[in-house]
């Protein structure tokens, strides 16, 4: 596999490594990580799954796409065809990048039902995967796709893809231990360090976080299954220890963040 690059490829890299550390969030990354990525490896669409195992299977969830825009939905039946060989990636204990043209040949591909159902009507046919793994966590798939009159990803397109995987690893799997450590609703790195200066509870910093993100109260009793009776509590609790009056004063505190 050829490592031939040059400098400004290399400089590139290392930007691209550094705007991802210092995101907070799995959708902030993931952004990032898709434009950043077609400077160095053009493609016509691209998607990142989130992975994980249950029951002894693989699971992918949340797509995240920046182009084309709103399409959640096509990404979601983009994985509704059996890929046996990805379930493989993603249950492996470490991290790997394939091509589709790996997994089966570029003729037989075009003459199977997912090709014809779910990848022609995208008008895509080539295919490079990266599955992050680590600590034998599966964290995420990335999923680069061209059209057909476009030529397969390279060997270089794949170096560049290795290049990333420990970075990726680090990263991705920093962002699941935060969000198991905050809970389901993952206030940003930021914001859960200001809110525990001011004493909050894992709670009170998930209400805070509903709160500066314009939810109304119905939408967060909903959203964490409390009452409005328990959730006035909570408010009251966090005026009191980050010393404002409403909720007003509560977004000018941390809107910043």
């Amino acid at each position: 596999m050829s490592s031939a690059l040059f400098d400004y490829e290399w400089q590139f890299l290392i930007q691209m490594i550094t705007r991802i550390t210092y995101c907070e969030t799995y959708n902030e990354a993931s952004e990032t990580l898709l434009r950043q990525l077609r400077t160095l490896i053009p493609y016509s669409s691209a998607v990142i799954f989130r992975t994980s195992r249950k029951d002894g299977q693989a699971n992918v969830s949340n797509p995240i796409s920046v182009d084309p825009p709103n399409t959640k939905v096509d990404h979601i039946t983009f994985m509704n065809g059996e890929y046996p060989r990805w379930s493989n990636y993603i249950m492996s204990p470490y991290s790997m990048v394939f091509r589709q043209s790996d997994i089966i040949a570029p003729a037989k591909w075009e003459t199977t039902r997912v090709y014809h159902d779910i990848w022609k009507p995208k008008n895509i046919f080539w295919g490079l995967f990266m599955s992050v793994v680590s600590n034998d966590h599966p964290l995420i798939m990335v999923c680069l796709n061209r059209e057909k009159k476009d030529e397969d990803f390279s060997a270089r397109d794949m170096y560049l893809m290795n290049t990333l995987k420990d970075p990726l690893e680090r990263k991705f799997y920093q962002l699941l231990e935060e969000e198991q450590r905050i809970g389901p609703n993952s206030p940003p790195g930021k914001l859960s360090r200001t809110a525990a200066s001011y004493g909050l509870t894992k709670r009170e910093t998930e209400i805070v976080y509903l709160v500066c993100g314009g939810k109304s109260s119905e939408d967060i009793c909903s959203q964490l299954y409390i009452t409005p009776a328990t959730l006035s509590k909570h408010l009251s609790n966090i005026y009191a220890k980050t010393k404002v009056r409403n909720r007003t004063q509560l977004f000018g505190l941390f809107h910043e963040l």
